[in-house]
């Protein structure tokens, strides 16, 4: 990680921004926080210094435009979010020069706020699971998770202080955590996805990534129209109650990162939060494995041109994928759909009467880069009920990589998600920094 890239937070890029003497030095300072360490990293699938100057230009022609909410500041776009001026090939070689007419509705907002886009960052294809060429910021012969893996690098080495991604899985939560940065998933449809290419339409959300709670809150709250999202109260904030869950997936985790949660989880509570521990209700059980079907027998409808025009272009897992929900009986996933429904009127029980829910972000740190991009399975059943869920970093594990806390509320409640997620950064205790022995 470069030695700056604790500096380059929202506040400070928008104030070096709106100081910048003219759109040539605007853009010289993007490109150059851009492109430092991208040989080494490889966060970025397009990045063109001539189009970071012609948006300066544009911006600066604007009236009032230090006033905007994002004012000359860096967003990083995941390769599936189409863009007018930058060539968008959702991670495949079967859109290799492919220039869309419009920028996606999100895309839209970010420019409209002020934002400037460096370029795409690297996606898996399609977001599903075949790696691109990101590595890891924080050890480069690690992975960076999947599939925002572009995003979550470039924030994480201080490229560029927000971005944007995605989630179907755990495509937003497991990169943010194993990069060391914050990821937030909103509940569902509350940032569009027009113009995104979709794997499995009823879970696709966009996501956000930044360095800290305060920054995801803005980045979030400008791209779903919802100004009390932002600024988050922390510590004069009421403490919120947690509740942790355990699901067949708790066993999965190593024994560090449960012991991370324990502990976080007790310090939590001497810092007044109340904590209840409690296994997950019986209809929550099987959803890690209803998310996986479900993801199939919807990715096989969304790819259904690639599939059927460009299979033998398509990565091994794809085409299993699209062959398993092709293959899938319209029963199962009418079943797995009712199973969905089930857990989701059961939610009170789910949350025991807590406000927030805890859990780990991934299953350890991350994996080494030539292993894949690591497992989703902690975040699948929260992605496919839609509720809002957070990553914090949570200290570091043996191998000195970090790992992450995720936080996740009910439907509709991102403000109180983004409150309690504010509140439990500030009260982290100083040892979640250091590695776990």
């Amino acid at each position: 990680m470069s030695d700056n890239a604790s500096h380059r937070g929202l506040a400070s890029q928008r104030r070096a921004a709106t100081h910048a003497a003219d759109p040539e030095a605007l853009a010289e300072l993007i490109h150059t926080a851009a492109s430092t360490d991208e040989d080494r990293i490889g966060a970025w699938e397009v990045l063109d210094r001539d189009a970071i100057l012609e948006q300066a230009g544009r911006l600066m022609t604007r009236p009032n435009w230090q006033d905007l909410p994002l004012a000359g500041v860096a967003v990083g776009v995941k390769d599936i979010f189409d863009t007018s001026d930058f060539v968008t090939a959702y991670g495949s070689p079967i859109y290799a020069g492919n220039r869309p007419a419009a920028d996606a509705a999100a895309v839209a907002v970010l420019r409209g706020a002020g934002a400037i886009l460096p370029g795409k960052t690297v996606t898996t294809e399609f977001a599903y699971w075949k790696a691109g060429k990101t590595r890891n910021p924080r050890n480069p012969d690690h992975s960076p998770g999947g599939s925002s893996a572009g995003s979550a690098a470039a924030v994480s080495a201080g490229m560029v202080p927000l971005a944007i991604g995605s989630q179907t899985a755990a495509s937003t939560i497991r990169p943010a955590a194993y990069c060391g940065i914050v990821g937030f998933k909103p509940s569902l449809h509350r940032i569009s996805l027009a113009g995104v290419k979709g794997l499995a339409g009823s879970m696709d959300t966009a996501g956000c990534f930044a360095r800290d709670v305060a920054d995801v809150a803005s980045l979030a709250s400008v791209l779903a129209g919802r100004p009390d999202w932002r600024d988050p109260a922390g510590l004069g904030a009421p403490a919120p109650s947690l509740h942790l869950a355990i699901t067949p997936e708790w066993d999965m985790a190593s024994p560090w990162m449960r012991d991370a949660l324990d502990s976080i989880a007790a310090s939590l509570a001497e810092f007044g939060a109340p904590v209840t521990r409690a296994p997950a209700p019986a209809a929550f059980t099987p959803l890690a494995q209803v998310q996986t079907r479900l993801m199939a027998a919807e990715a096989a409808r969304d790819l259904a041109t690639e599939a059927r025009f460009h299979r033998h272009s398509l990565s091994e897992p794809l085409q299993e994928l699209i062959s398993t929900g092709q293959a899938m009986p319209s029963d199962q996933q009418e079943a797995d759909y009712t199973t969905r429904d089930t857990a989701l009127a059961q939610l009170d029980a789910l949350f025991a009467g807590a406000d927030i829910l805890l859990a780990p972000s991934a299953l350890d740190e991350a994996p080494r880069f030539e292993t894949g991009t690591g497992s989703p399975d902690l975040s699948r059943a929260w992605t496919l009920l839609g509720l809002p869920s957070i990553t914090l970093p949570a200290g570091l594990g043996p191998n000195g990589l970090p790992m992450g806390l995720q936080l996740a509320a009910r439907p509709g409640r991102d403000r109180a998600l983004l409150q309690a997620a504010r509140w439990i950064e500030a009260h982290l205790a100083p040892d979640r920094r250091h590695a776990v022995a």
